[in-house]
């Protein structure tokens, strides 16, 4: 196994300050634009947000997860179909909660813009659970 060196573990801690920090400034626009709720501002606060937090987990877990040269065996596939399965699950659920949510209040929800949360919900779910089930067999 390879040890990542100090350049490289340097490098990815700066690229997740940056991702939270992008992440906050849109979270303080969300606060300072609150009382405004048209389709245009939510679309610039929510996409730094989204992409702050996307950019902030890549680097996350390329700072935990060692660097190896060996090829995944059948272990390593079944926790990426699984993790793969509960994300689709996981996804469609909340897809289906919101809606009736939606249809049951009668809110003026835009899923236009719901769909890409959820989509990087999707993802995010997706990238934790295949790291939890590949840590999950391994032996310390």
């Amino acid at each position: 196994m390879k040890i990542k060196n100090n350049t490289q573990i340097l490098l990815n801690l700066c690229i997740l300050v940056l991702g939270l920090a992008l992440a906050t400034g849109g979270i303080i626009r969300i606060f300072q634009n609150i009382s405004e709720v048209d389709p245009e501002s939510v679309l610039q606060v929510i996409f730094p947000v989204l992409i702050g937090l996307g950019v902030a987990m890549s680097s996350f877990f390329r700072i935990i997860k060692p660097r190896t040269g060996v090829v995944g065996d059948e272990r390593t596939k079944r926790g990426v179909e699984k993790a793969g399965l509960y994300a689709f699950l996981i996804l469609s659920g909340l897809l289906i909660a919101s809606a009736s949510v939606a249809g049951i209040l009668q809110l003026n929800i835009n899923f236009s813009l719901a769909v890409f949360v959820l989509l990087y919900i999707g993802i995010f779910s997706w990238g934790i659970l295949t790291y939890y089930f590949d840590k999950k067999g391994d032996l310390e």
